[in-house]
């Protein structure tokens, strides 16, 4: 094999191995079950009830409601767009076109009939659903907006359903919930709270203690209590140290490449190996961090070991590109 080729084998590697980070994450992730409850609830956006489409109805989950992403956006006049890649939720001001799509969609999504009746919880009982759970990032009018670790996404039958006191409140809305109908009401707020200020959860009154978990409806930021990490916090910070070591590793490597194409300086074979040794020294730094995190808090750490398996089939599929 050739001097240049070498090189490029060397290079390849490391390139190939970390640009097949952004989609291990995905790879690493599988569906679990969450425990729900599917009440027949109502959705009331300022003084205007809306519902779901039908099979993408809300749900409780550990006290608080989820809604499907457009049907809270739409309700609530809002454009959204949604970055599958990122995992990042946009929402503005709709454009004209979008406009039309909206005033659409909640004509006919507009529930006619306002009768609601006292539910009767003694009824209610969780059922299970298969979810992918997701950490979320939130863009309102350009603003980035985080809920709590304990309100992800969810991703279920390819519908991303999200916390709807936290999505509500972050346009400015104003969160009721009536524990007798399950209504939820979103209204304009005149008072809204000052960022950093926790407003309050309305509690969810029910026979069923389970349903509201210990907060009630909506969810809240913690009342104060210490948590451990959520295991997707845990893996989505080393997911996103991963993703960082690959921009700057793609960068280093891609210098020295273009140095040595240029000047044909063999010394730079070397420093390409030196440079391939450190990307790989700080992958396994990231995955011996998160391996600890997890041992330490309870959880699984097979999860480890996919990462590295991704990162070894990515060179090996990368060198067999490059050699034959």
């Amino acid at each position: 094999m050739s001097l240049r080729n070498r090189f490029k084998t060397i290079a390849a590697l490391s390139l190939a191995a970390l640009v097949g980070l952004s989609s291990q994450a995905f790879a690493a992730q599988t569906a679990e079950e969450i425990e729900v409850y599917q009440a027949p609830m109502h959705f009331t956006f300022d003084d205007k009830e809306y519902a779901p489409p039908e099979g993408q109805e809300g749900f409780i989950y550990e006290g608080s409601t989820y809604v499907p992403l457009r049907f809270v956006s739409y309700s609530l006049g809002k454009g959204v767009r949604w970055d599958s890649e990122t995992y990042t939720v946009s929402i503005a001001e709709p454009k004209a076109d979008e406009q039309i799509t909206i005033s659409e969609y909640k004509l006919n999504a507009q529930v006619k009939s306002n009768k609601m009746e006292k539910l009767d919880t003694t009824s209610l009982v969780p059922s299970a659903l298969s979810a992918y759970r997701e950490q979320v990032n939130y863009m309102f009018d350009g603003v980035k907006k985080q809920p709590s670790e304990d309100l992800p996404g969810f991703i279920i039958n390819d519908t991303l359903y999200v916390p709807i006191r936290f999505f509500s409140e972050s346009v400015g809305k104003e969160i009721n919930w009536d524990p007798e109908t399950y209504t939820v009401s979103a209204k304009t707020s005149v008072n809204k709270p000052t960022e950093g200020e926790k407003s309050e959860d309305p509690k969810v009154e029910t026979t069923e203690p389970a349903v509201g978990g210990g907060g009630g409806f909506g969810g809240g930021a913690g009342g104060g209590i210490v948590t451990k990490p959520s295991y997707e916090s845990l893996t989505s910070d080393a997911e996103a140290k991963m993703n960082n070591l690959k921009s700057s590793c793609k960068t280093e490597l891609y210098a020295i490449y273009d140095e040595f194409k240029q000047t044909g300086d063999l010394s730079l074979i070397d420093k390409a190996n030196a440079a391939v040794t450190k990307c790989d020294s700080k992958f396994d730094q990231i995955l011996n961090d998160l391996s600890s995190k997890l041992s330490n808090n309870g959880y699984d750490t097979s999860v480890i070991q996919t990462y590295r398996d991704a990162y070894e089939a990515e060179k090996e599929a990368e060198k067999a590109k490059i050699l034959n």
